[in-house]
């Protein structure tokens, strides 16, 4: 009978043990979930900004060639009738 008692204490103590580790396993998947949303946030926002600086960048390039050449007035306008639709799109994008 003691042997009895003896196994169903320890078993009582594991139970415990184990609902105890399912508790802290819950909230550390919790606190990992919350910081994977936030890095995916920060990366939105980093590649948000990345495309911001390329387009800057193509401006850039576009109204230093404009400065340095007016030969070729008729493919600059090409290209800027160009980055003003990609801008449109991107436009577009964002109000959906």
């Amino acid at each position: 009978m003691s042997d009895l008692k003896s196994i169903a204490v320890s078993l009582e103590g594991k139970i415990e043990k184990l609902v105890d580790l399912h508790h802290r396993t819950k909230k550390e998947l919790s606190a990992l979930k919350t910081q994977n949303n936030h890095l995916t946030q920060t990366i939105d926002q980093q590649k948000q900004s990345i495309k911001e600086l390329e387009d800057k960048t193509k401006i850039l390039r576009l109204s230093k060639s404009l400065t340095n050449t007016n030969e070729n007035t008729h493919e600059l306008k090409l290209k800027i009738n160009e980055l003003i639709r990609e801008v449109d799109k991107c436009i577009s994008l964002l109000n959906k």
